[in-house]
This record gives structure tokens, sequence and C-alpha cells, in this order.
């Protein structure tokens, strides 16, 4: 839907406002017949130029009477399964369960009974129902089949298998926050991030940082990177991606290389910055004895598009195009790990408020705008500098360096409490079952890792795939919660915040649109990924500014659209930035299983390829 919001656009994470008070509207002025050909003509073309070609990222939607985000553990299990043969079955209600309805369900499943494989499992359609519109598109398209696809795969994504069949060249992916995997620097290399094992407290993980800046340069001696998160058990992140890619002709013809790209997510942005582009001279397609194009198409997901972004703006000859999906340019989600830890698992040890205040990545994710708190009742907002020491410490948004007040209202079940990304099964058990042995409660899958190495990850994945806002901590107030305990010295987490919001900052505003880079046509092709389905956190309400302090702050929280973590205004390129000729492609997908979605992949990579064959030709 096309939508004319300009006010909106320049403010993509905009707080909801209170309704516009009653007020008397003036009449339409009447309505004139048109006498001339020519008024006609200059009456179409008006209305032709002033029709804004910015998509809708559905802010307008009425989210007042949502409380709570909706099941992220369905739902991203649900998208991983959207590409599969497999297909889940739907359980009827018990409303509808009558021995009429029943039995007219019978003959009809005999009459039209799906084919069964092997294993016993009903196989059918592998995709989305398309509209009309697709339905149209894929006629259009008709792609062919090449080696390393499938006639079903080519009629379900016909802009994915279009894509395959055009890309050459260096292909890296790098996933978000929290969405690499980290492993212990010395043999057997024990996996850290994210392992079933650390989730049940049954293996000991370390993932603070030190506070001093050489802490990080030493880091990889105690913890290194292997290779970007792909999947968790049945959870796909890039995994279905990275294989079709890995899989198809051009690849197997050595024409198109695939990379992942692994990172420390804990460390400095602009340090994961350097490190990307000191990959990407390393490639193939960046090297000086190289043909063909230059430079490496980035799919980058999250957190790992500002990282990008970042890169670009000091090396844009290092890129021939960018996928940014779902990548947030602020995320207030970050506050709650900030002040109340987070779960993996049934594990409050590994992530807490202190391990979080030592990842420097997770100030990257706060507004610069201030823009979180807003009073619940007027609607006024209460904008904070997150990027001041002193807001820290009034407004005790760390236990690490001042911790919250006890809540204002008795504790009761959050009315804005957040699901998790990739919740844990455990959750959906009966509650005996919950309440029995760590082994009984969650189940636990091998897996393959990107590098290739089986690992053991569980299937539920838990809580801190990505950050959530809820305040989930029994009570942040204690000294003694596990969660919120605090074990550095005041005045050292003084001087490293105030160290760090400084060099973030300015990370922050060096993503800014460079205009001598627009203007020499340094910039590489640009398209963006997004949904706007899903209740996303935009803010808090509180009674006033004063509450801010208290620990129920997080509590009654503001929704708009987005993808559950990343607004969809906020996922949108920022200011100055062009995303290249359809290369805008709305999901339906979860933050996590963004990248799952092949089709508005496949449509971001065409329209960058189209977007390089144009410059080719002008050049």
């Amino acid at each position: 839907m096309v939508e004319k919001d300009t006010e909106l656009q320049q403010h993509p994470t905009s707080l909801p406002q209170p309704p516009v008070a009653n007020r008397t509207l003036r009449p339409s002025p009447l309505l004139r017949r048109a006498t001339s050909v020519d008024t006609i003509s200059r009456a179409a073309l008006s209305l032709t130029t002033t029709v804004s070609q910015t998509p809708s990222f559905g802010d307008r939607t009425n989210w007042d009477d949502t409380h709570n985000q909706v099941n992220s553990r369905v739902k991203a299990i649900k998208d991983s399964f959207a590409d599969s043969s497999i297909r889940l079955p739907k359980l009827p209600s018990f409303t509808s369960l009558k021995a009429s309805s029943l039995l007219e369900r019978a003959s009809i499943g005999r009459s039209a009974s799906p084919k069964l494989a092997s294993n016993g499992i009903a196989t059918g359609n592998s995709g989305r129902d398309m509209p009309g519109s697709e339905a149209q598109t894929l006629a259009d398209t008709s792609p062919t089949q090449t080696p390393g696809t499938t006639n079903k795969s080519a009629q379900t994504h016909p802009h994915f298998t279009r894509a395959l069949q055009n890309l050459t060249g260096d292909i890296v992916i790098l996933g978000g926050y929290r969405g690499s995997i980290l492993r212990s620097a010395e043999p057997p290399h024990r996996q850290l991030w994210v392992p079933i094992k650390v989730g049940l407290n049954l293996r000991k993980a370390d993932l603070q940082v030190g506070l001093n800046a050489e802490d990080e340069l030493t880091e990889p001696q105690r913890i290194i990177p292997s290779g970007m998160l792909s999947h968790i058990g049945p959870i796909d992140i890039s995994r279905r991606l990275i294989k079709r890619l890995r899989s198809c002709h051009n690849a197997a013809e050595g024409k198109l290389r695939i990379w992942d790209f692994g990172y420390d997510w804990r460390l400095s942005p602009h340090l994961l910055a350097k490190q990307l582009i000191e990959f990407l001279e390393g490639l193939p397609s960046n090297k000086s004895n190289t043909t063909g194009t230059s430079g490496a198409l980035v799919v980058a997901h999250s957190l790992g598009g500002l990282i990008t972004r970042n890169a670009v703006n000091q090396r844009p000859q290092l890129f021939s195009g960018i996928v940014y999906a779902g990548v947030p340019q602020t995320c207030v989600n970050i506050l709650g790990p900030l002040r109340n830890g987070d779960d993996v698992l049934i594990s409050s040890r590994v992530l807490t408020a202190q391990v979080n205040f030592t990842i420097r990545t997770s100030f990257a994710l706060l507004p610069l705008d201030g823009k979180c708190f807003l009073n619940r009742e007027t609607r006024e907002e209460y904008p904070v500098d997150f990027f001041d020491v002193k807001t820290w410490d009034e407004h005790r948004l760390s236990p690490c360096i001042n911790r919250p007040l006890p809540s204002l209202v008795p504790a009761e079940p959050s009315r804005g409490r957040v699901g998790t990304i990739v919740g844990s099964m455990a959750s959906v058990l009966p509650k005996g079952r919950r309440g029995s042995s760590p082994h009984a409660s969650v189940g636990s899958a091998k897996i393959d890792t990107p590098t290739g190495v089986s690992g053991s990850e569980g299937i539920s994945g838990g809580r801190g795939m990505a950050p959530q806002m809820d305040s989930h901590s029994s009570d942040p107030t204690s000294e003694t919660n596990v969660a919120t305990k605090v074990t550095i010295p005041r005045d050292d987490a003084i001087k490293y915040l105030e160290r760090t919001l400084a060099e973030v900052k300015k990370f922050k505003l060096d993503l800014a649109h460079r205009a001598e880079l627009e203007d020499g046509g340094l910039y590489p092709p640009m398209a963006v990924m997004y949904t706007k389905t899903v209740p996303t956190v935009v803010g808090a309400y509180v009674r006033d500014r004063e509450a801010i302090k208290h620990a129920d702050a997080y509590d009654d929280l503001a929704f708009a659209s987005g993808d559950g973590v990343v607004l969809a205004r906020a996922a949108q390129l920022p200011k100055g930035y062009k995303a290249c000729r359809h290369g805008i492609a709305e999901s339906d997908r979860g933050h996590v299983t963004l990248l799952g979605d092949l089709e508005a992949v496949g449509k971001c990579l065409n329209a960058i390829m189209a977007d390089q064959q144009r410059r080719t030709r002008k050049g």
C-alpha cells in the first residue's frame, strides 16, 4: 500500500501519540467540472507526481489493545517450516469437535488423502500461498530449471531461483546480536554460545569482557568466534539460505563463493567493522588479479547490518551490493537485559545484567534521540540522553551503576511482558514436567554448526537470541539476585561506561549518509528486508519521569509494527541512503528467522544485480 507520510519517515521510532480531540472540519471546496482535456491532463499529472512511492510500514495499525507480543516460540518454529516439505498438523479447537463435524472431515479426508512419504509424514506444497499478484509474477518470470534446483523450488521461489541463476562472485552472510557461535580458544574449543549444557547450568561459560580497552584485544586468547549461528535445532536462522546458495549450479562450477562471517558480538562495534573490512579485503573479488565484478555482495542481518554500514562508509569499494535484513536504527529492547539480565534456557547466570553491561555492542542498539519512555495517560514523551553517564546514574538503567528502586506497583503478571524470540520448548510443556529434572524439561538435538563441527544444541534455544525488554528478573533490586548481582567496583564501571558510550556514539554517528560517497557514485546498490506484521516494542509507559528509576519501568510496553524486535520504520535505510529500484522487500517472518524468507532475499538480490547492470551500462 502506498502511503503519504513525510513526518513519520523522518522519525522512524516515533512513539504512539494521543488521540486527536474532536474539532470542526472545514467544508471541502465544491468540485468543478473540467471542460478542457488539457486541464484533465494537468490534474492527472499532479496526482501522479504527488503520490509517494514510500511503502507503508503499518505504524497506524491500532496496537493500543496489545499488551503481549505474539508467541514468538511458535512463530519461529512456523517460520522455519514455511519452506519445508514437512507440514505441522493443524489441531482443531475443542468447540469444533462435534460428531457430525468429525464424520464430515473423515469423508473429505478419504476422498483427498495426501501422499505419504516413506517415514509416514504427509508431504504437500512446500511454499506459502501466494496472492494473485504473486501468482502473476510467477507466470511472468517462469525461471528455467538449472542443475541444483527442482521444478517445485522454481515454482515456490521464482525470485530466489532466478537469483541463483545469475549470482557470481563472493557472497558474505553475517548474523546479528548474539548471532555468531563462540568457542573456547583452548582445545578442544568447547562451544560457549549457545550450548544446551550452559543453558541448563551443567557447564560454566563466562562471557563477560574486561572493562579496560586492552581487554578486548586479548579476548581472542580466551574466546573465539567460529562462524554464524545458522540454526538452533529446528529453528532456521540462515541454514536453508546458505545450503541453497552452496548447492546451486554457479557455486558448483566455482563461479559463486559463499562465506559466512562469524564475529565476537561482545566486542566494540568499531573493532568489528575493522575485522569485517580485513575479511573482505582477503576475498577473491577484492584482489587485484581477479577479473569480473569487484567487491563482495553482503547479506547482513540485524546488528551485522550496522557493522556493515560502518564498514561501507569507510571502504565502499569492497562491496558490490548489500542486503540489509532487519537492521535496526534503534532497538530499545536492549534496556531490559542491561537492567535485568536475560535467561538462556533455565539459566540466569550466562547473560546477567553485568555481562550485558560489559558487551560493547549492547550500547549500539540505544536510540540517539533518547525516545523510549512516555506518560501512560497523556502520552507525553520523556526523552533521555542514553549516551550520558549521568543519565545511567540518575535513572538507574544498570545495577552496575545504580540499582533500580523497588516497583511502584505490587508484583503481578506484567501487562507488557514480551515473549522470547526463540523461547524454550519447556515453557509449553505441562507444569508437572517442567518441574522435573533439567534433562526432562527440555529436549536436545545434534546439529551441524556452520563450520561443519557437530555440537549439542537445545531445540528450545531459550531466551537470549535477541534482547528482550520485559522485566523477567524476580527481584532486580536485590543484591543477591543472580541475574542482577554486581561484582565490579562502581568507579571502574563509571569509567568504562563513559569511554564506551563515547566510542559507540561516534560509531553510530559514522553510520550517517555521506554525500561525497553518493555524489561520487561509490555507494554500492542497497536493498532492505523488513516485517511490519508483528507487534514490536517501541517504548514503555510510565507514570512520570521519576518512575523510570523503578524496577517496573518496563512492565507496561507500547507497541508498533515490526518483526518482534525491530520496528518496521527503524529497519529502513537512514536519511540520505537510497534503496535500489524494487529493492525494498516486505516479509512476514519474525526477526530471528527473517533470512529464512527465500523469496524476499531473492527479490533483494535480483534488485541489486539489476542495479549493477544499469551502472555497468552507464559506465
